[in-house]
């Protein structure tokens, strides 16, 4: 059952979201606001899986809130609604699932569920698994087949080998930070840190690779489902990740 938010300012339109998010999907309304002031005071202090926001509201778009309510430590996928499709670049540069036009109908409750399951890394097994093959050592490399995989961002390649590192283990919020943004100001990088966690989970769910990034005690684990081939080293005296110069990576003497 996906815990969800909608905010929405036209009471029909968010009444009628409302049950059919319930009606005809594994969805429960957490909150309900018309007005966005209103939902960025009560959405952190609920436990919340998507936010259904509009766009187009007077005195705070959708897309203000949703970058409001980043920088306030919500790292939960966005889900955007509107009547025009030219928001649609703007919607995707703010932790956007997704962008729909309204209303809503049964096929975009149908393709919400199923984004929310690729997203967080609960859809069924593939008949055909799909696995990444990652050099550890020397030149460290990511690969899906024979090609390497096409990183949003450098750090979100970092992010990436630090919690596979860290395998199933909890890696507290404020470590990964002091690690990977060392000396940043403290509201931007829990911005930047959010962001990044969004852009891998995005990643893995276009890429049909079924490893979760599970949010617990304010922090991250991160389960590979058995998804990851790690390949041999390439040389005897390879260090771990050689090639990237990560600092953190210099406390670890051996994996596995």
């Amino acid at each position: 059952m996906w815990k969800v938010v909608i905010v929405e300012d036209e009471k029909p339109i968010l009444d009628l979201h409302a049950r059919l998010l319930e009606t005809y999907g594994p969805f429960q309304i957490v909150g309900c606001f018309e007005s966005p002031f209103d939902a960025l005071q009560e959405i952190p202090n609920l436990d919340v899986d998507a936010l259904v926001l509009d766009i187009e509201m007077p005195r705070m778009t959708g897309l203000q809130l949703a970058k409001n309510l980043v920088e306030n430590g919500i790292d939960v996928p966005v889900v955007f609604t509107t009547a025009h499709q030219q928001y649609a670049v703007q919607a995707f540069r703010v932790q956007a699932l997704d962008y729909i036009l309204k209303p809503m109908t049964l096929n975009m409750v149908k393709r919400l569920d199923e984004r929310l399951q690729k997203y967080y890394g609960q859809r069924p097994k593939l008949s055909n698994k799909k696995e990444l093959y990652v050099q550890l050592y020397g030149e460290a490399s990511i690969k899906i087949g024979e090609q390497l995989v096409k990183w949003p961002t450098r750090i979100t390649e970092e992010l990436f080998y630090y919690l596979l590192l860290h395998e199933n283990k909890l890696c507290y919020k404020w470590r990964i930070i002091d690690d990977l943004w060392t000396n940043g100001e403290e509201k931007r990088a829990l911005s930047n840190l959010y962001n990044t966690i969004y852009r891998i989970r995005q990643l893995f769910m276009e890429l049909d690779i079924p490893i979760v990034i599970e949010r617990r005690h304010d922090g991250y684990i991160m389960n590979t489902n058995k998804s990851i081939v790690i390949e041999p080293k390439e040389r005897p005296d390879a260090r771990l990740l050689e090639s990237k110069g990560y600092l953190w990576a210099y406390r670890w003497i051996s994996i596995g």
